[in-house]
């Protein structure tokens, strides 16, 4: 008996898509998986929709502490009648005209 090569079945796999069986199988009742597998399977998507939706959550608490930092800074540079050329040193100190200024782009 000679053996015959079969090329294999690409198929493109995304998280929730369903698979549709190549032609040759499509008469053949479908296998199951165990209730375990599944299960595991079901736990896995959860566990990755929950992680994406922590990782989104935390980048907006990350926005809304830069935007009440800049709140803040504002703040500052208004009580204290600040300008763009003034600047606030990490020890809190204000250096009048101390603001480097940004260099011109070529």
């Amino acid at each position: 008996m000679s053996k015959k090569n079969i090329a294999p079945v690409a198929l493109e796999v995304k998280a929730d898509d369903v698979v549709s069986a190549p032609a040759s199988t499509a008469n053949k009742v479908p296998e199951k998986m165990s209730d375990v597998d599944r299960l595991s399977l079901d736990l896995a998507k959860a566990n990755r929709k929950t992680a994406l939706a922590e990782a989104q959550t935390a980048l907006a608490k990350n926005d809304n502490a830069e935007l009440a930092y800049k709140y803040v800074v504002l703040q500052i540079y208004m009580k204290y009648g600040l300008t763009e050329a003034d600047a606030i040193t990490e020890a809190g100190e204000i250096l009048r005209g101390g603001a480097q200024q940004a260099a011109p782009k070529a």
